[in-house]
């Protein structure tokens, strides 16, 4: 059965051909970065994991030059920001991340005195806070919420680069013994 052409991932090939890549081609080229194996698709996984924790613009790109530094697999590597970040989790995982990175600079007595809370939301919407002070206040989350993503997209790259792995080997391991099987019983 063959997928629908707006949901299958694009060839080798079909990549390959794109004319605005130019002088960029050969490194796409490589047959390591679009040939399956446990090493290449744990690391692109945690790749994308990682990246797409972080909030910022640019995770594609970003994830396609650390997957061709790292020789991952790079569709895993695309994938992998929509799993972390998707529409339904991108609000509690960026939610956990302030509230992660919040409690570790309070820990470390380096938490910004300016925060942004429901009632500072509800007080711009009244007038009765500046759009500065709000600015700032949303600049002090974005720093606070990328120093929660950083710990917890490494935490979930390193769990995904593990689970990836040791899922792989015991697939492998099922599939021996799942051929072992028939062959004695053929016998």
């Amino acid at each position: 059965m063959r997928l629908p052409a707006f949901v299958r991932l694009p060839t080798r090939e079909e990549i390959l051909k794109k004319r605005p890549l130019g002088r960029f081609t050969h490194y796409l080229a490589r047959p390591v970065l679009w040939h399956p194996h446990r090493h290449s698709v744990a690391r692109a996984a945690a790749i994308g994991t990682f990246i797409g924790s972080l909030p910022f613009f640019g995770h594609l790109l970003t994830i396609t030059l650390l997957c061709l530094w790292r020789r991952a697999y790079i569709p895993i590597g695309w994938v992998m920001p929509w799993v972390v970040t998707g529409p339904l989790t991108i609000i509690p995982f960026f939610f956990a991340a302030y509230e992660l990175g919040f409690w570790l600079l309070s820990q470390l007595g380096i938490a910004p005195a300016i925060t942004i809370h429901y009632a500072d939301i509800h007080e711009i919407f009244h007038g009765d806070i500046g759009i500065m002070a709000m600015g700032d206040r949303l600049w002090h989350a974005y720093l606070v919420t990328w120093i929660g993503s950083l710990i917890l997209g490494s935490v979930l790259a390193l769990v995904v680069y593990l689970g990836i792995m040791q899922g792989w080997r015991i697939w492998v391991i099922w599939r021996l013994h799942r051929r072992r099987l028939r062959r004695t019983r053929a016998r």
